[in-house]
């Protein structure tokens, strides 16, 4: 913005001066720069994690680890790639009934719902950007997001045993 005054004898440049001097927070003039704007957001960004190798019927997985509230609710969101053998497990305190969506989901995911023992106890296919919720069907502790097609391409179903390392997720880990 742009401050102008017009002003004539000495009188009137005083007044004027201790005019401007009053307006300039309120006219919004000021030698002061405006702000930076901010720093782009995380937000929108895939998260990275820690990883653990996992064995999945036996073929070994290195996995991300999703172990917190924040971890979880973010899992593979903004991810626009998925490498074959990229995945990430989502560790929960205790089995409960759980819920898995596709929000902010670009890419296609296999889904392993597990038991506190590490068996698979049910598999789902996951559409890209799909919120239509995926209830396990009964008490899980583990949930498993996999590249589309993993599953069926190491023909691994239900029923399978996922051996899961203590540093994976705390000293009762299957």
């Amino acid at each position: 913005m742009t401050c102008a005054f017009e002003f004539n004898g000495m009188v009137g440049v005083a007044a004027i001066l201790l005019l401007v001097v009053l307006m300039l927070p309120a006219a919004g003039c000021s030698s002061t720069p405006a702000p930076h704007p901010a720093a782009p957001s995380d937000e929108k960004q895939p998260q990275h994690l820690s990883t653990v190798t996992i064995r999945v019927a036996d073929i070994p997985l290195t996995v991300e680890v999703a172990r917190t509230q924040t971890e979880r609710e973010k899992g593979m969101m903004f991810r626009t790639k998925l490498g074959p053998d990229e995945a990430m497990l989502f560790v929960f305190e205790r089995p409960a009934n759980l819920v898995f969506w596709m929000k902010n989901t670009p890419v296609d995911l296999d889904l392993a719902y597990l038991g506190d023992d590490g068996e698979i106890l049910q598999t789902a296919s996951l559409t890209a950007y799909d919120l239509t919720p995926v209830y396990s069907g009964g008490p899980a502790r583990f949930a498993l997001e996999l590249p589309a097609g993993w599953l069926q391409a190491h023909h691994v179903a239900e029923g399978a045993k996922v051996s899961i390392p203590p540093e994976g997720v705390g000293e009762d880990a299957p």
